[in-house]
This record gives C-alpha cells, sequence and structure tokens, in this order.
C-alpha cells in the first residue's frame, strides 16, 4: 500500500472527525535508523486525501513518540518527511505500539512490537514486495522469449506469472480466515472481485445481455463491512464508493439519487462511514460541471442534511446555508416547470412568464450596463429572427423571449431595448415582486434559461451556441 509520493493537505475540514474518544490516549514509538534529527510527519489516509495528525523531531538515534490524551481511529497511517515524501504506512488498531526500521528498507527492515496488526500488515507488504520482484524476473523471461520466438517457453512463463497472481489472492484468502476482525482482512475482503456467473438464457433463445452488469453491480458490496469505522480510514474505501457512484450507476439524477440512498442506507450502522458517503455524494455533485447533476445536491441536501443527528458534524449555520442553497435550486432543477414570472414591461404593463405561446421560450436576466450581456445580446437577436422567419405550422412562434432587465437605473435599461429594437417582451422588476432572483438561482448577468411550451425547464445557464444548439436540435 506504500507510495512513493503524495501531497499530504495539511487543512482542517469542518466535516473531519474529531479525535475524541478514549482516556488512555495513543503512543506510536517510531526509530529509524539512519534518519536523526529529523522531522517527520504523522498522517492519516481519510477518504481520497491524507491528513497530518501531528509532527515531531527524531532524537539522535533515529526515535520519535507520537502521542495523545485521545484515541485515534483506526485505519491506515503514515509516516512522511516533511516536505510531504513518504517513508511508510502502518496500520492503528491497538493505541500504543512501537515500530523499528531503517532508512535502507523501511518495509523490509520493519520490526514491530505490541502490534498484531502491524505484524500482519508488514509481513503481507513483504510477501508481496518478493512477489513482484519474482514476477518482474519471469516477465524479462517470456520477452526475451517472445523475441526469440520461442513460443513453448513463452507459455510457461505466462503460466508462471498467473500462479503468481494466484498465491497473492491465496494468502489474502488465508489472511481472512485466520484473522477475520483485523483491518487488513476487512480490505482483502473489500478488494475481491465479485465473482459473475454466466449470463442466463431467455425464452427467446437468446443470452441475457444485462445480465451480467446488474448481477455485478447488486453484489458488488457483499464483501464491505458497513459497520467498521476504520475502512474510511484507507486508501482502498474511497475508490470503492466512487465507482460505484460515478461508473455503475447511470449518470442521470434519478439514477444516481437512488444508488446514493441505496449506499447512504447501507452505511448507517457507521457514524463514519455514513457521514463520508452523505459528504462526499453531496459536494461531488454540487461541484459538477455537467448541467443538471445539482438535482443530486438538491436531493442530498434536502434528504439527509435536515437530519441533525445524522449529519452531526455540522453546525447549525452551516446547515441552514446547504439547505436554503438547496432549496432555491429545487426551482430550477432541469424537468421542472419553472416558475411564473408576472412584471412590468417598459409601458408599465405587467406581461407574464406563462402567457407566451411559442415552441421554446428563451428567459434571459440581463443588465444593459454588463459587458458579456453586450456581447450576448446581439446574438440573442440573430438566433431570434432566424428562428422567427421559419414557418411553425401550429400558429405560434418557434421562439420567444422573455428578457428580464437587472438594470440599477431604468433609464439605461429603456435606452438600451430602443436603440438595439430588442422586439422580445422586456420586462423588469422595479418594486421588487417577483422573487425572480430565488426561483431561477440568478446572481450575475447574463444568465440564459431554455424552457419548453410548457415552460418545463430544458436547459439553464447557456452560452448563445449552447442555446442554438439545443432549439436546432429540437431538444425537450
Amino acid at each position: 500500500m506504500s507510495r512513493k509520493n503524495l501531497t499530504i493537505i495539511l487543512i482542517a475540514l469542518a466535516m473531519l472527525p474529531a479525535f475524541a474518544f478514549a482516556k488512555d490516549g495513543y503512543e506510536i514509538t517510531i526509530k529509524i535508523n539512519g534518519y536523526k534529527n529529523q522531522k517527520i510527519l504523522l498522517g492519516n489516509y481519510y477518504g481520497d486525501k491524507q491528513y497530518v495528525k501531528d509532527s515531531a523531531v527524531t532524537d539522535a538515534s533515529g526515535k520519535v513518540v507520537f502521542k495523545g490524551k485521545d484515541k485515534l481511529p483506526g485505519g491506515i497511517y503514515l509516516i512522511a518527511t516533511f516536505d510531504k515524501r513518504l517513508l511508510f504506512d502502518f496500520v492503528v488498531t491497538e493505541q500504543i505500539f512501537s515500530l523499528e526500521t531503517d532508512t535502507i528498507d523501511y518495509q523490509a527492515h520493519m520490526k514491530v512490537k505490541d502490534s498484531p496488526e502491524n505484524e500482519l500488515f508488514f509481513a503481507y507488504s513483504k510477501f508481496t514486495t518478493k512477489m513482484a520482484v519474482e514476477a518482474t524476473e519471469i516477465e524479462k523471461k517470456m520477452k526475451t522469449a517472445r523475441i526469440t520466438k520461442d513460443t513453448a517457453s513463452e507459455r510457461k512463463y505466462k503460466e508462471e506469472l498467473m500462479s503468481y497472481d494466484q498465491r497473492v489472492q491465496d494468502y489474502r484468502k488465508d489472511v481472512i480466515k485466520k484473522q477475520p476482525t483485523f483491518l487488513m482482512s476487512k480490505l482483502f475482503k473489500i478488494m475481491e472481485d465479485v465473482y459473475v456467473p454466466p449470463a442466463p438464457t431467455l425464452p427467446n433463445g437468446k443470452k441475457d445481455s444485462m445480465f451480467q452488469y446488474y448481477y455485478y453491480r447488486d453484489h458488488y458490496f457483499d464483501n464491505f463491512d458497513f459497520t467498521d469505522d476504520r475502512i474510511v480510514y484507507t486508501p482502498v474505501f474511497h475508490p470503492k464508493i466512487e465507482s460505484y457512484i460515478t461508473k455503475l450507476t447511470l449518470q442521470i439524477p434519478d439514477s444516481i439519487n437512488k444508488a446514493a440512498d441505496f449506499i447512504v442506507t447501507k452505511s448507517l450502522p457507521s457514524r463514519e462511514i455514513s457521514k463520508y458517503v452523505i459528504y462526499w455524494i453531496t459536494n461531488h455533485y454540487e461541484t459538477s460541471e455537467y448541467m443538471g447533476m445539482d438535482a443530486v445536491f438538491v436531493h442530498m441536501a434536502l434528504t439527509y442534511y435536515s437530519d441533525k443527528k445524522l449529519t452531526y458534524w455540522l453546525d447549525d449555520a452551516l446547515r441552514f446555508k446547504i439547505i436554503d442553497r438547496a432549496q432555491t435550486l429545487d426551482y430550477n432543477i432541469l424537468g421542472k416547470k419553472g416558475q411564473n414570472l408576472t412584471m412590468p414591461d417598459t409601458s408599465g404593463n405587467y406581461q407574464s412568464l406563462y402567457n407566451i405561446k411559442a415552441d421554446y421560450t428563451v428567459l434571459l436576466f440581463w443588465d444593459a450596463n454588463c459587458g458579456r450581456c453586450k456581447e450576448e445580446i446581439p446574438k440573442i437577436l440573430d438566433l431570434y429572427k432566424e428562428q422567427n422567419s421559419k414557418v411553425n405550422l401550429s400558429g405560434t412562434k418557434k421562439m420567444e423571449v422573455f428578457g428580464v432587465g437587472m438594470t440599477p437605473e431604468p433609464k439605461d435599461w429603456k435606452k438600451y431595448i430602443r436603440e438595439h429594437k430588442l422586439p422580445w417582451i422586456n420586462v423588469d422588476d422595479p418594486n421588487h415582486e417577483s422573487n425572480f432572483r430565488k426561483f431561477y438561482d440568478v446572481y450575475s448577468t447574463p444568465v440564459i434559461y431554455l424552457l419548453d411550451e410548457n415552460k418545463k425547464i430544458v436547459a439553464k445557464r447557456l452560452s448563445v451556441d449552447q442555446l442554438k444548439d439545443f432549439i436546432e436540435k429540437g431538444v425537450k
């Protein structure tokens, strides 16, 4: 599990765990022969990142003691140099133990005292290193046989390589059998491939082409212990969750939300696992660059963040901000009918968004003094003329624009409309009656939404080129 180079993140996130559990605390003694008077870091894995827990300077013998009054959460930890170069990983389950090694080979020369978990961990590391060295030699021989066209030898070496993989698998199975509660056993089980049986034959005589996918997905977490908090503090945990959500799940909000609920439900027995799963899925889709994925953030926030026991790591202020943000986005989720806006036009007559009769309605929020708006509006005008020059058998416009002015000075707004001869419906909200900023999440200009004939939101936050593409392809 060791990695030669890694970036250790030196920040503390609000959702990170508090290291407060037992009275006796922890005391980990590290001795690295030949590494005297050097500052080293104690860190831990958490999800897909690593965090610094403590730092200290080795004495003249290369010894340092990390200790604290509170127990460390179990998991995979690391020792790194001050310039963030990994020296070695180790396991924390026992809270008082010692590790001794040297700079020649950190893992091969490791001696463990008072930690059966680490004895197993380093024994496995030594075994896999030995297997890797031997396998490399076999690969060299196989390459030579291939070059000399010695097919018999090449086949023999290939079979030998396969046997190495089987020996590693057998080693892991033996550990699982003998030490089922050890962290390494839990990780080995997670790393096991799902055995997928042959696809059954359908009544029409063909094989069920989707059987293997569904079987693999449905059994993906069979060997995952959702009751063990230590799993979160390992580099094995996050890729497993991420792969299920982003690769095994169809990337549309309904499917993602269903998969998210499934994982959250399974993880509820563990405070640490459920916390990470809820946080990561929510954050991942809130910051997604793909349009419409904010629906996942809305689902996660409104389903789970109002439960203070479930999201115990949040304070009330942050909880309120998350839920408030989700409620705002919930108004303008793709596929939902947009909120009606009734606002006065340049003559003071009220116009209703819902009264527009057109195949598409472009909902435009703009400011006459905005530089970007001045670039985009002429393009929208060209698109408006182009689309409405075509014959529409329904008798309605192909495209209408409901332009919501956000210019501070009404005279500037009206002047721009007049000078550029904007032919569409131009309105503003001088008395702040419509609540359009919350309904359509408007905090800058320009903002462009595309609505269908029923005012369902087809797309949002578009460029004019994207807008044209959606309309011409008839996306609804």
